[in-house]
């Protein structure tokens, strides 16, 4: 059977990281040999995935930026896997995405990623819009994140000193930086409270 490299995306808060512990949970009951890598960008937890039940499984590769995955140690991980898990896929490079898909294809391995869409500014991160390009699926989690309207949030609000902003470097880890919070908002909401005030060729209302 040929496997698949699948990349689920959504928004922050949106249980993507229940479905990493509920997949790990399937996988492992039948046996396979799962590694799970992250990216070292993303400092939350560490070198361990945490859900919000408080539970960890620590990462067998945390992948650095500009890291290869065809060498030495990790090339050797790999080997010795059936599935690959990937968290916070949005933070890997072209390169980076570009081997995976190569293990996929070449090794026959299946490889399951899960990240974001988009950045606060809207924007499509690098790994993400790899992924877009080179995943066999390319699926929307069905998620439970909330916008405070209530409608389903799709985009993620950056905060920063309670204002929110699209300014600022692409990434910005909310737990390194006590000033910088992220917020869940559905469209309407951030057409309202973030992007209309900061442009000045606004659509004007019907």
């Amino acid at each position: 059977m040929k496997e698949k490299l699948t990349f689920y995306y959504g928004s922050m808060e949106g249980g993507k990281t229940t479905r990493i512990f509920q997949m790990l949970y399937v996988l492992e009951k039948n046996n396979q040999q799962v590694l799970v890598i992250k990216s070292a960008k993303d400092t939350k937890g560490e070198e361990a995935i945490i859900n919000r039940q408080e539970e960890r499984r620590k990462v067998d590769i945390l992948l650095q930026p500009g890291e290869t995955l065809l060498s030495g140690e990790n090339l050797e991980k790999i080997f010795n896997c059936t599935h690959i898990i990937v968290d916070e896929a949005q933070f890997l490079d072209s390169k980076q995405v570009e081997e995976i898909w190569q293990i996929n294809k070449r090794m026959n391995i299946g490889v399951t990623c899960f990240g974001l869409r988009s950045n606060s500014k809207t924007d499509y991160f690098e790994g993400t819009a790899r992924l877009f390009a080179m995943a066999d699926e390319v699926k929307k989690i069905e998620t439970n994140a909330l916008c405070a309207c209530g409608s389903e949030a799709v985009f993620n609000a950056r905060l920063v000193d309670g204002e929110f902003t699209m300014e600022g470097e692409d990434i910005v880890i909310d737990g390194e930086n006590s000033r910088v919070k992220y917020v869940p908002l559905c469209g309407e909401c951030f057409h309202k409270k973030v992007y209309i005030r900061r442009r000045k060729n606004k659509c004007p209302d019907k």
